[in-house]
């Protein structure tokens, strides 16, 4: 039951240490009803124990009888409902306006009108009683609240000691009050699935429905006059089997449990880590789970039991299974199948039948497979490729019957037939730089584009830059080589400028010619005057 008026200004004069005027004032009554209390104290000798164990409609019937007291027919009684209405519609519309309104109706009516601070405190009593609220019942294993923790906790850089910021998530029940927190370096998509998917885990099972506030990792925010689920956390939410119903946006009364845990974790967690140093996030989610389970078993202080126990007893068995699998999350691209049958995605490549050369497929990657879809069916699935950029993966099936026969275009003995088809010093590089991996594989891109500077260049000038490289001992590389060959290029250009110049001045027979008889000639001006001798 809601503490009376006169029951709080009872308790704050039994009290003691404060004036008449001062309790006015911190619990917003007028100085006439604080009198009166102080009045009933004396006369009865209440003590503060006295008056917390009496029942508050006891102490208005008691000490504040509201016989006698009704409201005077002289006053104009104003409609105090309709006016906390009115003030809710338009917040900033001033009491003293309504009073003032008040004052005039009465006088036009020919009534006495309220002062206004008695007006005010009608008007906060019945503001009061409007905005009561009341005990949500729930239903074990019917929901959890989500929620981001206000408070931050910290993570400290061993070598600069720069400190960064770490996220705290919330997972309620609000029957048992049973609940998972977890930190994390950021509050995306992937860490509010991530946070959400540990705390199913922690309790062994799925609530049928998840309440999270209206944040960008659950809410559609696009939506402007209703409120749509996020996609990618649907289909989250499909896969644990729950429906997602978010908050009414800026009505946090709608989960209180959810607001309690939260102040909760952050005086229990989050007040305490920033009195100490963590290095890392593993560090800070280790002190939070020990810090969780300990107040998931500390006993209550209104009720008999635990977290842990009523949610053993009474709210696991309404629980929904885990999947057999935890769920994975998936980004979707779009690409278009090149001529060797291959996707590139994430700088990777992935066959695909070859039938679908040139079509712009739908590409699902998730962290361990690779799914390409044309037209919402499944046509390729692959183990996800990770590591060095620009791994192949190809199915033998997707390939056509005549690429089958030949042998792979990956292969050890491709390069090294190719770089002995350019020169002995080429397939020499080649070999040792075959040689230089611990897993061949590894060298088959450097080899590729080393060879491939036969095709940029010559053939001619590849060999000449490869003997350089052999001869120096280094081992060969895309960019050694090119830089090589470059060199090679711009010496033999020098070369040949030098040559041309020096063979300028000579003949066949290496005999010294005047070319000044067949060089040509620009008369002068008197050869073009009229009249003047002609000159040829």
């Amino acid at each position: 039951m809601p503490m009376s008026k006169y029951k709080r200004i009872l308790l704050a004069v039994a009290k003691g240490g404060m004036s008449q005027s001062e309790v006015a004032a911190s619990l917003h009554v007028s100085k006439r009803d604080v009198s009166a209390a102080a009045k009933v104290v004396r006369e009865h000798s209440l003590t503060f124990d006295q008056v917390s164990a009496m029942d508050a409609a006891a102490v208005d019937a008691t000490f504040f009888p509201r016989e006698g007291r009704g409201p005077d027919p002289a006053y104009l009684r104003p409609d105090m409902a309709a006016l906390v209405e009115r003030k809710k519609r338009n917040r900033r519309l001033p009491v003293k306006l309504l009073w003032a309104e008040h004052c005039e109706r009465a006088a036009d009516e020919g009534k006495l009108s309220y002062s206004y601070q008695a007006f005010c405190e009608m008007f906060a009593d019945e503001a009061e009683r409007l905005g009561a609220t009341r005990h949500f019942e729930h239903e074990p294993g019917a929901k959890c609240y989500i929620d981001w923790a206000g408070d931050v906790a910290r993570l400290t850089d061993r070598l600069t000691g720069a400190t960064a910021k770490v996220y705290v998530l919330v997972v309620v029940l609000p029957f048992s009050s049973r609940f998972w927190a977890e930190g994390f370096c950021d509050m995306r998509q992937a860490s509010w699935q991530d946070g959400q998917a540990h705390a199913f885990d922690y309790f062994g099972g799925v609530p049928r429905m998840l309440v999270p506030d209206n944040c960008a990792t659950a809410a559609d925010r696009s939506a402007v006059y209703v409120t749509l689920v996020n996609g990618e956390y649907e289909r989250f939410a499909d896969h644990y089997g729950a429906a997602v119903v978010p908050t009414r946006v800026r009505k946090p009364r709608d989960k209180p449990t959810s607001e309690t845990t939260v102040d909760l974790v952050e005086q229990w967690i989050i007040a305490p880590s920033n009195e100490m140093t963590f290095y890392t996030l593993e560090e800070f989610n280790e002190f939070c789970a020990e810090r969780v389970d300990w107040l998931n078993g500390r006993p209550f202080s209104a009720k008999d039991g635990t977290r842990d126990s009523v949610y053993e007893a009474e709210e696991a068995p309404h629980m929904q299974p885990l999947p057999p699998e935890p769920y994975e999350r998936c980004e979707w691209h779009s690409a278009k199948v090149a001529p060797d049958y291959h996707v590139t995605v994430d700088y990777m490549r992935y066959s695909v039948p070859f039938a679908l050369i040139g079509r712009q497929v739908d590409v699902r990657l998730t962290a361990s497979r690779v799914t390409v879809l044309d037209g919402g069916e499944v046509v390729a699935e692959h183990r996800r490729r990770h590591g060095r950029k620009g791994q192949y993966s190809t199915i033998e099936d997707h390939m056509p019957d005549r690429h089958r026969l030949q042998d792979s275009p990956w292969s050890p003995d491709r390069f090294s037939s190719w770089a002995s088809r350019i020169g002995p010093e080429t397939g020499a590089a080649i070999g040792r730089v075959l040689a230089s991996r611990a897993i061949v594989e590894q060298a088959f891109v450097a080899c590729r584009n080393i060879l491939g500077l036969s095709k940029s260049y010559s053939p001619e000038l590849l060999e000449r830059a490869c003997a350089q490289a052999n001869a120096a001992g280094a081992l060969p590389s895309y960019t050694g080589v090119k830089n090589r060959i470059l060199s090679i290029r711009a010496s033999d250009a020098e070369a040949r400028s030098l040559g041309s110049a020096a063979r300028a001045g000579t003949g066949a027979d290496g005999a010294l010619v005047d070319r000044a008889k067949s060089a040509g000639r620009t008369r002068g001006a008197d050869a073009y005057r009229r009249g003047g001798e002609r000159r040829c």
